[in-house]
């Protein structure tokens, strides 16, 4: 996948680690279930179990089973894949 780190969302740590510089100019909540960042309009959720939700203007997301989250800061974008679905989240500039 080109210039994305994959990180498994098991790998808990590195995933909030990269949410956080995701979200460098907007808010990180956490909690025992997941974590959620929000960046002008828009929210990326994602529980410890593997529920990612994300809210922009125009448009929803969400997924239950997702095992891997691939990153890419250069673009500001963290992408979703799961067997024929694909959903790109871009923190807006």
């Amino acid at each position: 996948m080109g210039d994305y780190e994959r990180v498994p969302v098991e790998d808990w740590a590195d995933v909030t680690d990269h949410l956080r510089e995701l979200a460098a100019d907007g808010e990180v909540s956490e909690s025992d279930e997941g974590v959620e960042i929000t960046v002008g309009s828009a929210t990326f959720l994602v529980t410890k179990d593997g529920r990612v939700s994300a809210g922009m203007p125009l448009h929803d997301f969400e997924d239950g089973e997702v095992e891997v989250l691939y990153f890419d800061h250069d673009r500001g974008a963290v992408r979703v894949e799961n067997g024929d679905r694909s959903y790109e989240f871009r923190a807006p500039s």
